[in-house]
């Protein structure tokens, strides 16, 4: 079973998290692709460590720059680093393939740090600009409390709560620009060329809804996994879900490579 540490930028006091493969208990669990739902897998792969290490409960506490940090690292040691999709063209309606490398495109959106004085201030990584104005990155919590308002009234309700020093209501988007070219986010628009007409397209990249569809995904498959280990191994459903998920498929491809020779005989 994989355990991966990960290095967080706006966690105050709290610099990495350490993260548990994924089981058939924790895909379980997985009803959705919002933020709530990114939080509740998180809580359940963080692992305790020493020192400044951020605990299971707190995945709410995280801003969504280092949230998707957890989740590219999930993503890549349970899938690997490439993304690959089709899409239709907006021009010629073509079907055509797009794919990259997500490490790449995660080390290509760095912060802009040198544009910011950045420092720990009641509780916050507080970014400064340079009209006075303060503000601090929003976490997981202040998404889900805005989630039921309006697209306008939730990201007014953001500012609101995240200017420290200065008046929110003021130049609103140069705030959100700043908060985006602080902490980057991998929701973001990719390049895409047709190959049949040439179109250069943007298609829109989120971390988040990319995991939790492919991890969907794959949960539909687990009850054939668990009917596979039960049958063969005598395994209880509770043993069979505790295994780590790269186990429970190493175990039902040599299951199921049996059943093909002996089919094949």
């Amino acid at each position: 079973m994989w355990v991966e540490t990960v290095k967080l930028s706006f966690a105050p006091g709290i610099y990495w998290a350490r993260l548990h493969e994924l089981r058939g208990s924790d895909e379980q669990i997985i009803d959705g692709r919002g933020t709530d739902a990114a939080i509740r897998l998180l809580d359940r792969l963080l692992v305790e460590g020493p020192g400044p290490m951020l605990k299971p409960g707190q995945a709410s506490t995280l801003t969504a720059a280092d949230r998707d940090r957890l989740l590219v690292a999930i993503y890549h040691r349970t899938f690997g680093s490439r993304i690959a999709g089709t899409h239709t063209c907006s021009d010629c309606g073509k079907a055509f393939d797009l794919d990259f490398d997500l490490l790449a495109l995660q080390s290509a959106l760095q912060p802009a740090d040198a544009a910011f004085a950045r420092l720990e201030d009641s509780g916050h990584v507080a970014v400064a600009l340079k009209d006075g104005r303060r503000f601090r990155l929003p976490t997981g919590e202040d998404e889900m409390a805005v989630w039921h308002l309006s697209v306008d009234d939730a990201c007014a309700e953001l500012l609101r709560r995240c200017v420290l020093d200065g008046d929110p209501l003021t130049d609103p988007q140069a705030l959100q620009a700043a908060m985006q070219a602080a902490a980057p986010l991998l929701d973001l628009e990719v390049d895409g060329r047709c190959p049949e007409c040439g179109l250069n397209q943007a298609i829109h990249f989120d971390i988040q809804d990319y995991l939790l569809a492919a991890l969907q995904a794959g949960k539909a498959r687990l009850p054939h996994e668990i009917h596979r280990l039960a049958g063969a191994y005598g395994w209880t459903l509770s043993e069979i879900l505790k295994l780590p998920r790269s186990q429970r498929k190493a175990h039902v491809k040599l299951i199921e490579d049996d059943v093909g020779k002996y089919t094949a005989t």
